[in-house]
């Protein structure tokens, strides 16, 4: 085992003993075989305070002494695929992203072990212990603690369970497939610990679906900062597919060009939605309600209802599907009917005979105080909005409504409702 910052400095020499120079950086390469744990290929090394010079690794080192013997000729150097990574130039010191405890780290040190005849990369020390250590201090430190009968604390985290931050020229990607497969909850947690460029480029390798599903979770002023960073086009392809609610909350929170370029590049149906609810104030029911809903008509059969709320594509776009909306010809809402009671209806009854009458609903202009109220009230997962001739315009989810009331730093730590 040995740390990054315990070998730079020291002496490299040749087979023959000559001295070659001073470690100046490891370089790895992570995508090399499918190791999870990359391998040394070469050292630079410096003399008299010129260039470094790459040298190859020959894979039969030793870094446990107090200097590192080459066991290839110093005279050849190596050359470069694209892939490597210096370790003390892009590693030491940098943030990387901890994909088990979604956080964002600060590298320390780097911790070097053999396996078979090979040293490789496989832990980054994330504590105090890593900076004392670079000071020249841990075994002082560590005595003073067994003196108190105390253990000088460790805090490592396994190479494999890192995503590197593309910054620069850092090409590592050893763990984006493992960040892909985080809970959008979960990587959202870890855009808020960086800086709204380096959140852009870590979305940049997801799909534009689950980017949406990252961005919901988000606030929307982080939102647009992040998609600020973005293309027009990708974040365009984001934006189409967050909820419409969501859609409009960020790009009212984006600068007036950007926006404009976003809205245009939209497909014309979704950005039709969004212009529907942009045109609303942001703190009425208008503002916060989203068009995605399933409606039947209210004279059908149960039986025929749920067939066309199987055929019907907005059902599986909806926010909720807790409520189906009863309207009549003209889209006047007459009635509201959960979906448990109408999966457990007779199905040759009516949607008339079964549903409620009296839908609790607001005005398309009532306050946010007064969706809160309404929601509250009478304990609602979602409340109908209706324009003043009563024609059913969206819905406000309870979720939604919640987010108006929570301190901003508890919104990300809540489950969605739906």
């Amino acid at each position: 085992m040995a740390y990054l910052s315990e070998l730079l400095g020291r002496e490299v020499r040749d087979a023959k003993g000559a001295l070659v120079g001073n470690l100046a950086d490891v370089l790895i390469s992570p995508e090399g075989n499918g190791d999870p744990y990359p391998r040394i290929v070469a050292l630079a090394i410096k003399r008299n305070g010129g260039e470094p010079k790459l040298l190859p690794w020959g894979g039969t080192e030793d870094l446990a002494g107090n200097k590192i013997i080459l066991q290839l000729p110093a005279g050849a150097p190596y050359q470069p695929t694209g892939n490597e990574v210096f370790l003390n130039r892009d590693v030491l010191d940098k943030q990387v992203i901890d994909t088990n405890g979604f956080r964002v780290v600060r590298v320390n040190d780097l911790e070097l072990a053999k396996i078979g005849d090979d040293y490789r990369l496989v832990n980054v020390d994330i504590g105090g212990r890593g900076l004392l250590r670079r000071l020249g201090w841990e075994d002082a430190c560590e005595h003073v603690a067994e003196a108190f009968h105390r253990e000088l604390p460790s805090r490592s985290i396994a190479f494999t369970d890192l995503e590197f931050i593309p910054r620069g020229d850092l090409k590592v990607r050893v763990a984006r497939a493992k960040l892909n497969e985080l809970h959008p909850a979960d990587i959202a947690a870890i855009l808020e610990d960086l800086r709204p460029r380096d959140a852009g480029q870590l979305i940049r390798g997801l799909s534009d679906e689950k980017a949406a599903d990252v961005m919901e979770e988000l606030e929307p002023e982080f939102q647009a900062d992040v998609l600020e960073t973005l293309s027009d086009e990708r974040a365009a392809d984001i934006v189409e597919e967050m909820e419409p609610d969501e859609a409009v909350d960020v790009l009212q929170e984006m600068e007036e060009d950007k926006r404009a370029q976003v809205f245009n590049l939209m497909e014309p149906d979704e950005s039709a939605e969004v212009a529907e609810l942009i045109k609303h104030p942001e703190d009425t029911a208008g503002g916060l309600m989203t068009p995605k809903y399933v409606t039947v008509s209210s004279g059908i059969a149960v039986a025929e209802a749920l067939r066309r709320v199987r055929a019907e594509a907005v059902a599986k776009e909806a926010e909720t599907l807790y409520y189906v909306y009863a309207v009549d010809a003209e889209e006047h809402l007459v009635g509201v009917v959960s979906l448990s009671d109408l999966v457990l209806a007779d199905p040759a009854s009516s949607v008339d005979a079964i549903m409620h009458h009296k839908a609790i609903r607001v005005q398309v202009d009532a306050s946010r105080e007064d969706v809160l109220e309404a929601i509250a009230k009478y304990n609602l997962l979602a409340v109908p909005v209706v324009d003043a001739e009563n024609h059913l315009q969206g819905i406000v989810t309870a979720d939604d409504a919640l987010d108006l009331i929570l301190p901003d730093e508890w919104k990300i730590k809540l489950p969605r409702l739906f």
